[in-house]
């Protein structure tokens, strides 16, 4: 009975999308039309001419919110009563479909609780984009599909989408119409489009905008202290302080979680950060939060540790994903067949001229790092930033002081640089790794040894390197056992290799002999994973916005 409860909101949202189409489609298709012509023959033709149209922007409406009503939104479901109630006279299938979603929105108006998502200065702009396009359209096809009965003459397609365009306006299109009547018609049903057309955007243009508070430079600051609380925090726990993140607390600020939401799913990265004892309490907020806009709730890259408390206080699932390479800073070593590649590929390097040393960031001189925030931008070659939960937002701001780069150069110019965020109190975690495109192979490895290195020195004992998705894959799909499905799921990520560097990333990884930490997807239920991926891979960026974002400095 509860999982029927539960699906309720979802049901009636498919509803609304039928809904929806039927009202746009009562205004096309003659049986439908025919039926409604019976009521209105009674009412003026100023108000017969606009009914049309307001079916038409009722049922692109109705269509919209329906996916609110299957998030639970309040204002959905108060909306979509007011256009049932608007539109209740029409033809006798279409009062029937929509008198039984009225009174199911009456009856199970509990399940409405959610309020609307934070909205954004640019959203009136994209609803008028959208209102306008889907208007136009639709007018100019009602138009053309009835020109045999409204024109004399042969109207174009192009002389139609004008006469549309104009008439949005109240413009006479120039175009002779058969009557006056359908002239009169014609113009009042284009008339109120281009009311409906601005009516959306002026609605959202007057709400009062209430965005999503991504954290504060206070709120900031506090996460970086509890990233030190113990040595056993999450290697990620620095990337929580990205720009684009918002943050929830435990009731004294001495746990949280990081997050961002992405298409309804509210996303949080890698494990809570701070006082162990406390996760649980931040994780009962989280769920607050989510369950108070109607958000999916997920995890992108946690581990173990913090997946199973996942687990226990939200009750989870979990996926695995991929694994960290972390290196054990004490048992390093190059010397011995199993770093042969390594210890050859690092030796040749340095023959041929280059070299590499550590730097906390501060202590790079003000023009090196003038000069490699310039080429950090330039050595991405056209390609988006990436990341979420596992690289940042910036490079070479003051503020993150505590960061760590080894720069490679050949003679006095710089060839490679990589990055890192300190973890914890003893590890550092890769941000970023970059070098000049026509560089001799080599040089990546010997930033690594070089890093660990320094690393040694100062009594780091962990460095974490890149994050190798679905490396258990891979290496099954290596063993002499593994059968036809393991091999054909390995090509297909080997062709997805050709776009994302998933493979080759393992390969590299796997060379420095690291310790694996394998990362997880946490989602609700079965029926969210594609969701909660979906907002994942945006979140990372793999699949790129229109608005790009370069590196703050």
């Amino acid at each position: 009975m509860m999982k029927v409860k539960k699906d309720i909101p979802i049901w009636l949202g498919r509803l609304a999308y039928l809904v929806g189409a039927v009202m746009i489609a009562a205004v096309f298709l003659p049986p439908l039309r025919k039926e409604a012509d019976y009521f209105y023959a009674f009412i003026p033709l100023p108000i017969r001419a606009t009914a049309a149209a307001s079916a038409i922007f009722s049922g692109i409406v109705m269509i919209t919110i329906a996916r609110g009503l299957k998030r639970r939104k309040s204002r959905a479901r108060n909306l979509a009563l007011l256009l049932l109630i608007l539109n209740s006279f029409n033809s006798l299938t279409q009062s029937v479909i929509q008198l039984i979603l009225l009174v199911l929105l009456i009856i199970f108006r509990k399940e409405f609780y959610a309020k609307s998502d934070p909205s954004t200065k640019w959203r009136p702009v994209t609803a008028f984009i959208q209102m306008a396009a889907v208007t136009l359209i639709s007018s100019g096809s009602l138009l053309y599909l009835r020109k045999d009965n409204l024109f004399y003459g042969s109207a174009s397609l192009s002389q139609i989408s004008k006469a549309v365009l104009l008439g949005f306006f109240g413009i006479d299109s120039g175009l002779t119409f058969k009557s006056e009547r359908l002239s009169d018609s014609a113009a009042f049903f284009l008339g109120a489009m281009g009311v409906f057309t601005i009516l959306v955007p002026l609605w959202l243009f007057f709400r009062r905008v209430t965005p999503i508070t991504t954290m504060s430079d206070e709120e900031r600051l506090i996460l970086k202290k509890l990233y030190k609380h113990d040595e056993l925090q999450d290697s990620v726990a620095y990337f929580a302080t990205r720009y684009d993140k918002s943050v929830v607390w435990s009731k004294n600020k001495k746990a949280a979680i990081a997050y961002r939401v992405v298409d309804g799913v509210m996303l949080a990265s890698g494990d809570p950060i701070g006082e162990y004892s406390l996760w649980p309490e931040a994780i009962e907020e989280f769920m607050k939060i989510a369950k108070q806009y109607a958000w999916t709730p997920g995890v992108m890259g946690a581990t173990e540790k913090g997946g199973q408390v996942w687990i226990e206080k939200a009750k989870m699932l979990a996926i695995d994903i991929g694994d960290e390479a972390i290196i054990k800073v004490n048992d390093f070593t190059i010397e011995g067949k199993a770093m042969g590649n390594i210890r050859h590929m690092v030796n040749r390097t340095k023959r041929d001229g280059y070299s590499a040393v550590t730097y906390k960031w501060p202590d790079v001189s003000v023009s090196e790092q003038v000069e490699l925030v310039k080429l950090a931008k330039e050595w991405r070659y056209g390609a988006a930033e990436r990341g979420f939960s596992m690289s940042m937002d910036r490079f070479g701001l003051a503020e993150d002081a505590e960061t760590i780069i080894t720069i490679a150069k050949k003679g006095n110019e710089i060839k490679g640089f990589i990055y890192f965020m300190p973890w914890a109190t003893t590890g550092w975690s890769l941000d970023r790794m970059q070098r000049e495109k026509a560089v001799d192979p080599g040089i990546n490895e010997l930033m690594i040894v070089t890093t660990v290195e320094a690393a040694a020195k100062v009594g780091v004992e962990n460095v974490s390197l890149n994050f190798a998705a679905f490396r258990s894959l891979f290496e099954r799909a290596d063993k002499i056992s593994a059968g036809p499905l393991i091999r054909t799921m390995r090509n297909l990520i080997r062709f997805v290799s050709n776009w994302f560097p998933v493979e080759s990333l393992y390969r590299f990884n796997a060379k420095f002999q690291p310790e694996w930490q394998t990362r997880y997807v946490l989602y609700p239920n079965p029926a969210d994973l594609p969701r909660v991926g979906w907002a994942a891979i945006r979140a990372e960026q793999f699949i790129s916005s229109f608005k790009s974002k370069g590196i703050r400095r």
